[in-house]
């Protein structure tokens, strides 16, 4: 099997490299090329983005999808880019696409070790003309690797080409397939190894195909197949078949078979041995098929040629035959097939008038004169080289320039000079071209010297030419450095995609501006551990296992100089919200007096990856006496709150975000003399390593009201009947709110009942909210997923209900929202002993306004606070009223957080917005002073 080692192994062949080193700045490089297209996968990329070196593609497909007659698409390398490329766009014959690779810093770097970009998947030219492809490494695998369909005037140029898979596949792929509507297809300088079918195969019907200076090899059947195709140029190749003929023509084709050279060393698994005829041309064809000048190596007694139906061993019994072949040559010699012995009888012997043939060899290398041997060749030059590869003579290029890097201005010299010779003896001239676009030293001798005047990154070059052209390079990378360390910069959030945000995830945005002058990159996440990242990555993250601590980030950059910079950024990882739809209920039974429940990770449905926290909705029927609930994360103090308060023989319900253990499970405390009744629902879940949704707070708002007609419905809710309410596309909610966070409110209820609140559009999303006697008012918070903005209220009661409705914000699908930080619930509010009054023992008057400070105590961050998790209570109040939370510094809003009832101890989850000094206000809107309790579960924080 040909693997990686096969691509790495170009070797000459990127002596014409095109590469996308800048020699300025990387500011001034971003501007591109005009009529250029850039395709680079890195993390600034963008297929619907405008194409350009600031912006690159990141799929060719999507280059070729927009490319214009007159473009260059420039496909950045070495990175592969993977899947299969259809091109249907085409040139002109003035104004050619054209479609190359670009090594994207090939200097300093040894010429076998750089590699074009690397394509992985068939392409295919369908229906086009005037496109040129160039300069690309293709692996394939179950397909062609180019398939050129109806298309003409295509250039297949410098394509590296290799089969992947085992030898002994079955499926019969071709590295170019030319079809029969295609014609004026040139395939040119490539290298095609190991084709599980043939390395270049030309259908019937196709015409004026040339296929020209490749090197092919090691093909299951044949390198080069011609069938029913008129006019083939089939010249200048290297051919090494492995199973079938090296060249076979059939189908009455018409050819040119000159120049080629069969080495005929090729085996494999399948062909061990190969004893096919190396060059094969049916007698369909033999009346219009053209050879002369090709070069056959083996000498093993296969048979080199099959004409006519007849097999020939030798060039002398060939030619005697046939009359063609006057100058074939047998027994050259090939010890391998990717170069040329010196003094090989193929040298300066070839047909340079052949059609197709190149004025460079398969690795660029011009055409020179080889002193050593006699200039046999014919036509407009004597010293042509059959087959793909152009004898070159052996030199020797001296060391780069000194320094090679520092800080500009930067002066530098270079000795050209060797003291060895090239192996012809020629004379030798050298020449210094120093990268940044000052006149190349041409004739350089002695020591050269230069001034690099601006930063950036060079290529300096010193070229060696003997006196008949032949020629070698030396690339050295000079860096010039700024006077000062490039800045560096990091911005970090959690990471959002799709509208949903995993907020224990921190994603960094980093400066890739100046990235041409940086070495590495380091990251300190600040919990022990550390990454490298590329300095070409503009972004990175990091998934944080413990949440609720501020953790300080550190990058350290260090230049290609040895400087370094380094910026910090804190990032606190939070929660995200995912509701359950449907809600699950997870526990129903009895908890006897002052008794403890375990609810299980399993019976939460906590017991996902990451979850901190769960929001429960517990309804509590109580026994002979009241009481109340504590629930609190597992493993911990039971805490000095209440969750839900009960009168004997009531039911009641609220919701709450409870902490979960390490675990993932809760305990359920019994805080009655009596045995109650408990019911659990888990209706979402709180992760920190799942994608969830955020949470925006509004200024609390009433969007219905059937006693006065607000929302739409005037006049109580019947018995049995719902009513659907309309809560996004206004009052500050988007159409498109994942979800709302609502407080229904029941009055005037003329019988005992409960509310059910469902999501219109959501299958099984009815939830219980409230439970009421005649005559009560009772108020519930609840969290409804959206799926068209409506929610449905039903009246589960046998006498009519007044409803009131109030927002106070929704979970967004733009993931940029507020995160969930859970805490250990804690009472920070008590009235009957001064608890977050400042030591003040008093109720809380009627008309009056508690403010109650929420951010930086209790755990709760000092800055970025927005919503406050509290369940408040009103305790044994004298008469019936309503409290108002709302953020401390605006305006009370006209909602209601908690109704109350004379004599009753009533709680409530509330989650109000916090204002800009950490502080939530707290009105009583009954007629007689009330103690109020508030403790705290959680907050939500801005990212």
């Amino acid at each position: 099997m040909v693997g990686s080692s096969r691509f790495v192994a170009l070797a000459a062949s990127t002596l014409v490299v095109v590469s996308a080193l800048a020699g300025a700045p990387a500011d001034a490089a971003d501007t591109g090329q005009p009529g250029t297209l850039y395709v680079q996968n890195v993390d600034w990329c963008s297929d619907t983005g405008p194409g350009t070196q600031g912006v690159p593609f990141c799929s060719v497909q999507a280059a070729a999808d927009v490319v214009v007659p007159g473009q260059t698409v420039d496909i950045v390398g070495p990175p592969r880019y993977v899947g299969k490329v259809t091109i249907t766009r085409s040139g002109t014959p003035s104004a050619p696409i054209t479609f190359q690779g670009v090594t994207s810093d090939p200097i300093g770097i040894s010429a076998a070790e750089i590699a074009p970009p690397l394509l992985g998947g068939t392409i295919t030219l369908s229906g086009v003309h005037d496109v040129h492809l160039s300069y690309f490494l293709l692996d394939h695998t179950t397909t062609d690797a180019v398939d050129v369909k109806g298309s003409q005037d295509v250039v297949l140029d410098r394509l590296y080409i290799a089969q992947q898979g085992p030898e002994d596949a079955t499926a019969a792929t071709d590295g170019v397939s030319v079809d029969g509507a295609s014609s004026d297809v040139t395939v040119s300088r490539s290298q095609i190894y190991e084709s599980h079918g043939n390395a270049v195969q030309v259908a019937s019907g196709a015409h004026d195909v040339t296929v020209t200076t490749n090197q092919l090899e090691g093909s299951r059947y044949a390198e080069i197949a011609v069938s029913g195709t008129a006019t083939a140029d089939l010249t200048g190749n290297t051919l090494d078949d492995a199973c079938g003929p090296a060249l076979t023509v059939d189908g009455s084709s018409s050819a040119t078979v000159e120049n080629n050279v069969f080495t005929g060393t090729g085996q494999s698994m399948v062909c061990p041995a190969p004893t096919a005829p190396v060059f094969s041309v049916a007698a369909d064809s033999a009346a219009s098929v053209t050879a002369d000048y090709n070069a056959f190596a083996p000498d093993n007694g296969r048979t080199e040629y099959s004409w006519g139906g007849t097999g020939y061993t030798t060039v002398a019994a060939f030619t005697a035959a046939t009359g063609q072949g006057a100058h074939d040559l047998d027994d050259v010699g090939y010890a391998y097939p990717d170069a040329t012995d010196e003094k090989s009888p193929v040298i300066d012997s070839a047909d340079a008038d052949a059609p197709g043939e190149p004025a460079t060899d398969v690795n660029g290398a011009p055409r020179v004169d080889d002193p050593l041997v006699a200039d046999t060749g014919t036509g407009a030059h004597t010293t042509y080289d059959r087959g793909a590869f152009e004898r070159q003579d052996t030199l020797s290029v001296p060391g780069g320039a000194t320094p090679s890097s520092g800080i500009g201005p930067l002066s530098v010299s270079v000795t050209p000079h060797s003291a060895s010779p090239g192996s012809w003896g020629l004379p030798l001239t050298y020449t210094v071209d120093f990268g940044d676009g000052s006149p190349a030293v041409t004739d350089a001798s002695g020591t050269v010297t230069h001034t690099y005047t601006t930063p950036g990154v060079y290529a300096e070059k010193v070229t060696v030419t003997d006196a008949n052209g032949s020629s070698a390079t030396r690339t050295v990378k000079v860096t010039v450095g700024t006077a000062t360390p490039p800045a560096t910069s990091l911005a970090v959030s959690p990471d959002i995609a799709q509208g949903t945000v995993d907020a224990g995830t921190a994603f960094l945005t980093l400066d890739h501006s100046d990235n041409w002058e940086l070495a590495s990159r380091t990251i300190s996440w600040g919990d022990a551990s550390s990454s490298s990242v590329p300095v070409t990555a503009g972004a990175t993250g990091h998934d944080y296992d413990e949440p609720f601590r501020s953790y300080t980030l550190t990058l350290t950059q260090t230049d290609i100089l040895g400087r370094t910079a380094t910026a910090t950024a804190t990032f606190r990882p939070a929660d995200s919200y995912t509701p359950l739809t449907p809600p699950e209920y997870d526990y129903q039974g009895t908890v006897k007096a002052h008794g403890l429940l375990d609810l299980t990770s399993s019976t939460l449905h906590t017991d996902s990856n990451g979850v901190d926290a769960a929001a429960l909705r517990v309804t509590v029927t109580g026994g002979t006496a009241g009481g109340y609930l504590t629930l609190y994360p597992y493993g911990t103090a039971r805490p000095s709150v209440s969750a839900l308060n009960f009168a004997a023989h009531q039911t009641t319900e609220n919701g709450m975000t409870v902490r979960t253990g390490p675990s993932g499970d809760v305990y359920l405390y019994n805080g009655s003399a009596a045995s109650v009744s408990v019911k659990v629902v888990t209706a979402g879940l709180f992760s920190h390593s799942q994608y969830g949704h955020s949470y925006a707070p509004v200024t609390p708002v009433r969007v219905l009201d059937t006693r006065n007609g607000t929302g739409g419905v005037t006049g109580p809710v019947a018995a049995g009947k719902s009513i659907t309410v309309s809560v996004a596309g206004t009052h500050g909610i988007p159409a498109d709110a994942a979800a709302v966070v609502l407080d229904v409110q029941t009055t005037s209820t003329q019988a005992s009942g409960s509310l059910t609140v469902t999501s219109h559009g959501i299958a099984d999303s009815a939830v219980t909210t409230s439970y009421w006697t005649k005559g009560q008012t009772v108020s519930n918070l609840t969290v409804a997923p959206l799926a068209d903005g409506k929610v449905v209220l039903h009246n589960s009661s046998s006498g009519s209900v007044q409803l009131v409705t109030d927002v106070f914000g929704y979970a967004d699908a733009t993931g940029t929202g507020s995160v969930y930080l859970p805490s250990t619930p804690t009472r920070i509010l008590d009235t009957r002993n001064g608890t977050g009054t400042g030591g003040r023992i008093a109720k809380l008057g009627a008309h009056q306004t508690l403010k109650l400070r929420f951010s930086s105590v209790h755990g709760i961050p000092s800055s970025g606070t927005t919503a406050a998790d509290l369940v408040l209570t009103a305790v044994s109040p004298a008469t019936g009223g309503y409290l108002t939370a709302w953020a401390d510094g605006t305006t009370r809003p006209g909602t209601a957080s908690l109704d109350y009832g004379t004599g009753r101890t009533t709680p409530n989850e509330i989650m109000p917005p916090v204002g800009s000094d950490g502080y939530v206000d707290i009105y009583n809107g009954g007629s007689a002073a009330v103690n109020v309790l508030a403790d705290q579960y959680g907050a939500y924080v801005a990212q």
